[in-house]
């Protein structure tokens, strides 16, 4: 079954994206495609100059992505939850902990970032 076939976007920088289309269009599979999750069985896809099929490291690094579902894991604790995804971005090993520390004191969340999330109230 073709998932995806023949789709050209270009989205000027700065600009925010969504994608909308009836259940099964692709939207999903799209999105895992230019995020890594999925391959890409033909066709190429560059940002920023980057083939995603090729430099994924550089092309998690300037990628913003809000899926359709809750995409924070109850087992886990703000601060892995930070590390994951500071991974997941390509943030340098060397970086992460100053960075979440940053993150956590920006927001004023140090004193829950080491707490399962699966405690978290919304009123946080």
């Amino acid at each position: 079954m073709l998932a995806v076939d023949r789709l050209s976007v270009g989205i000027p920088q700065g600009e925010c994206f969504g994608l909308l289309g009836i259940n099964g269009a692709g939207k999903t599979t799209t999105f895992k495609m230019l995020t890594g999750d999925l391959s890409m069985s033909g066709g190429k896809a560059y940002l920023k100059g980057h083939d995603i099929s090729s430099q994924m490291r550089q092309v998690r690094s300037l990628l913003g992505y809000c899926p359709q579902f809750d995409a924070l894991i109850d087992q886990l604790t703000g601060r892995e939850m930070l590390t994951m995804y500071a991974r997941l971005r390509g943030v340098y090993e060397k970086s992460i902990l100053s960075v979440i520390r940053t993150l956590l004191g920006a927001l004023l969340l140090e004193e829950h970032a080491d707490k399962l999330i699966a405690t978290y109230r919304w009123s946080i």
